[in-house]
C-alpha cells in the first residue's frame, strides 16, 4: 500500500487528480476496485444511440479523445468529430484518425496487488504517455496506398513485414499497431474496471459464419462514445473512437518478437523488424506460458517494462481472470492481438497468439495505423 500512500500525499500537495484501480492477484474475478480519484465512478456504455451515464466523459484524458481527419500531405488536421467538414469516409489524402492526448500513468506490483493510475499531471513515480494517433479502423487499401477509412474492407493477407513497410510508406512517425496498446489497455481498464470487455462493451463481430470481415464503419453513430448498435456477436464495437480493437480481424502487434516464449520489445518503430533479439529489442523479466490454447489467468511484470503485460499463466475461462484466450509455441514467434469474426469467446483486449511465425499471413489477419510524430 506504500505506492498508494504516496501518490496520495503527493496529490494534495498539487491538487491534482488521480483514477485508479487496483486487483488482488489472488483473485479469479475479472474484476477490479476503483481507488483513489475513481471510487464511486460509472461507466456504462452505449447500445446504440441512447445516451448510458458514463463519468470518465468529462474527466481528462477520457474527455480529450477525439477522432480527425488527418491530411497526410499537408501534415495538419483538417477537422475533428462534430466538425460540420468532418467525414468518417475521409478522402483524398485523408486518414480517419483517433488523437489519444498526453497523458501520465503508473502501473505497478505491491503486497499481492496489482495498481494502475492515470492522471493529467506528472506525479513521482509516473511514465509520460505521449500524444498519439491510432486508426479509427483497421487498416484498409492496397499495396499501392493503406488508410483507415469508413466503408472500407480490412486490408489482409500480407505478413507483418509488409504491413509494416506499408505504414512506412506514408511517411514520418507512421507505423503499425505496437506498445501503444498497452496505453489503451490501461485506458480501459481504469475506466471500466474489469477485464471483460466483452460484456462491459459488447461482444464485436466475433462468432459470424463469414467467409470475410465486415467493412469498417459500423459504429459511426456512436461517434466518440464505446459500446456497439446491437449488443450481439455478428456486430462491431468502438472504444474510445477505436473500431473493433478485438473480432472482425486478428491485428498484427509491432515491435514485439518471441523466442521460445521469451519476450523482447522494442519501442522505436524505425527499428521495427522480425525475428530479431537483440539490438532496441529488450527482454523482458519474465517468460510467457508455454502452455497454448487456454485462458490466461496472470499477465508478467516487469519493472524495468511496467507497462507490458503477457500472459504468464493459463487456466482460467471466458468469465474469470483476464477472460481471453492464448495461443503459442515455441521458436521464433510474432505476436497477434484481438480475435476475428470467427473466434467467439476466444477474442477480446487481452486475446493473444504467439503461434505464427514471421511469414504467417491470412484473410483473417490485418493491422492498424499508428501516427506517433
Amino acid at each position: 500500500m506504500l505506492g498508494v500512500i504516496n501518490v496520495r500525499d503527493k496529490r494534495s500537495n498539487n491538487l491534482s487528480k488521480v483514477y485508479g484501480v487496483r486487483r488482488s492477484l489472488a483473485s479469479s474475478s475479472s474484476a477490479w476496485e476503483r481507488i483513489e480519484d475513481a471510487v464511486g465512478l460509472v461507466a456504462n456504455a452505449q447500445v446504440g444511440t441512447t445516451a448510458v451515464r458514463n463519468d470518465f466523459d468529462s474527466i481528462y484524458p477520457w474527455s480529450d479523445i477525439i477522432t480527425c481527419n488527418y491530411n497526410n500531405s499537408t501534415k495538419k488536421v483538417t477537422a475533428y468529430y462534430g466538425d460540420a467538414n468532418f467525414s468518417f469516409t475521409g478522402g483524398t489524402n485523408i486518414q480517419v484518425m483517433t488523437i489519444i492526448p498526453e497523458f501520465y500513468y503508473r502501473r505497478y506490483i505491491s503486497d499481492g496487488y496489482e495498481y494502475i493510475f492515470i492522471s493529467k499531471d506528472n506525479l513521482s513515480g509516473f511514465i509520460k504517455s505521449k500524444e498519439f494517433m491510432i486508426g479509427r479502423y483497421t487498416m484498409s487499401g492496397t499495396s499501392s496506398g493503406v488508410y483507415s477509412r469508413s466503408g472500407q474492407a480490412p486490408f489482409t493477407n500480407h505478413t507483418i513485414a509488409e504491413f509494416r513497410q506499408y505504414a512506412k510508406n506514408l511517411g514520418p512517425g507512421w507505423s503499425q499497431l505496437d506498445w501503444h496498446y498497452f496505453l489503451i489497455q490501461l485506458l480501459y481498464l481504469v475506466e471500466y474496471a474489469d477485464y471483460n470487455i466483452q460484456s462491459k462493451i459488447g461482444p464485436g463481430h466475433t462468432n459470424a459464419n463469414n467467409t470475410a470481415p465486415k467493412n469498417s464503419g459500423g459504429c459511426n453513430a456512436l461517434g466518440m462514445k464505446s459500446g456497439c448498435m446491437v449488443k450481439n456477436d455478428t456486430n462491431s464495437v468502438v472504444y474510445r473512437g477505436i473500431e473493433d480493437l478485438y473480432g472482425n480481424v486478428w491485428q498484427f502487434f509491432d515491435g514485439l518478437n518471441i523466442n521460445n516464449y521469451q519476450a523482447y520489445i522494442n519501442y522505436n518503430p524505425s527499428t521495427y523488424a522480425s525475428d530479431v533479439f537483440d539490438g532496441d529489442y529488450h527482454k523482458l523479466g519474465y517468460v510467457n506460458s508455454s502452455t497454448s490454447s487456454s485462458y490466461i489467468t496472470s499477465l508478467g511484470y516487469d519493472p524495468k517494462n511496467p507497462l507490458v503485460g503477457l500472459p504468464t499463466d493459463v487456466n482460467g475461462s471466458s468469465n474469470t481472470y483476464m477472460c481471453d484466450y492464448y495461443w503459442t509455441q515455441s521458436g521464433e514467434r510474432i505476436a497477434l492481438v484481438g480475435g476475428a469474426w470467427n473466434n467467439a469467446f476466444h477474442a477480446g483486449l487481452w486475446c493473444w497468439i504467439f503461434y505464427e511465425a514471421s511469414s504467417a499471413y491470412g484473410v483473417g489477419v490485418g493491422a492498424r495505423l499508428l501516427k506517433t510524430s
